[in-house]
């Protein structure tokens, strides 16, 4: 044998029962941490996965809302970053909500980070005292269009009028009006807080009545205030239309042979009569029968009255000889 065909003298060294090495076999292909009814392990970057959360549903996301939504987006996403906000979009997308109240003092939110426990999430606006509530919902009384609009379920900008009167607003216009806190220990508006805000935007853009509760009265309180004070402004009068007065005692009748030619003809009385009715209460039965048990997407009292409304004006249309409409 020659010496190029000598045994190494220096035994193989066996493997190491470790972790095997970065470029071996068993590294590339191991199936650890993986496989049926195995949790992959959670990236240190990535919040906690949250089970039955609350979750942000509109498509459009928080852009293309009407008022007031659109008006309290403008203060929520105050000083927010672009990453802040797309970070946060993501959150609620994803669920990462545990809990979510809105209430006349504030919101209060548990929104579910990378620690093991949520972070808890408060957004207080500054709320109107009793009095200018009691202004608010006496000014709003002297007018019918509010409480047809609200019981219709719809909030359009006028609503702010009656709070423009006595120099408040409806939806604050300084950011500085609304308080955000986060135990998260970031710098605010952090994602936890715009997640929160974009849940909160969602509500309002479907039940516009929120806006009250966030500055301190409860919308369906105020509605049934409102339906209080307008019974008050229209004298607590709770019928369509006033009592007929009694009829006086009228003249003998002629004998009815004598009245065949004229019997199906006005007399010259009419003319006398007045053209113009007594003022009466609009929709005074629904509002005796008060709010509709029944749920859905829009009230159904409001919706009685604006049907009520269409009919009403059709006739009178007619009686005129105008077209009606279909």
């Amino acid at each position: 044998m020659s010496e190029h065909d000598a045994p190494d003298p220096t035994p193989p060294t066996p493997p190491a029962t470790g972790t095997p090495a970065a470029g071996s076999q068993f590294a590339r292909n191991s199936t650890f941490n993986s496989g049926p009814g195995i949790r992959p392990m959670r990236r240190p970057d990535t919040p906690r996965r949250l089970k039955n959360g609350i979750r942000l549903r509109r498509k459009e996301g928080i852009d293309l809302l009407a008022w007031p939504a659109d008006a309290w987006s403008s203060l929520l996403l105050d000083g927010v970053s672009d990453a802040v906000r797309t970070e946060g979009l993501d959150y609620a997308r994803a669920g990462q909500t545990a809990s979510l109240q809105i209430l006349p003092n504030g919101i209060e939110a548990q929104v579910q980070g990378r620690s093991p426990r949520p972070y808890a999430v408060c957004i207080t606006p500054e709320t109107l005292s009793a009095l200018d509530w009691d202004r608010v919902v006496a000014i709003m009384a002297r007018e019918a269009v509010y409480s047809a609009k609200l019981l219709a379920g719809e909030m359009p900008p006028l609503v702010e009028q009656p709070f423009a009167s006595i120099g408040k607003h409806l939806v604050p216009h300084l950011a500085a009006q609304v308080k955000r806190t986060c135990t998260c220990g970031l710098p605010m508006p952090c994602k936890h807080v715009l997640c929160v805000s974009a849940l909160l935007l969602e509500r309002l853009s479907g039940d516009p009545l929120l806006a009250f509760t966030l500055r301190g009265l409860d919308g369906q309180r105020l509605l049934e205030r409102l339906q209080e004070a307008r019974a008050i402004a229209t004298r607590g009068v709770a019928r369509a239309h006033s009592t007929p007065p009694a009829a006086e005692a009228a003249p003998e009748a002629a004998p009815l042979e004598r009245s065949l030619e004229n019997f199906w003809r006005p007399g010259r009385q009419i003319d006398e009569m007045p053209s113009e009715t007594e003022p009466f209460a609009p929709h005074a039965l629904l509002r005796r029968l008060g709010q509709s048990p029944l749920q859905g997407k829009f009230p159904l009292v409001g919706l009685l009255a604006s049907i009520y409304d269409s009919v009403a004006e059709n006739g009178r249309k007619l009686r005129e000889g105008a077209p009606r409409e279909e």
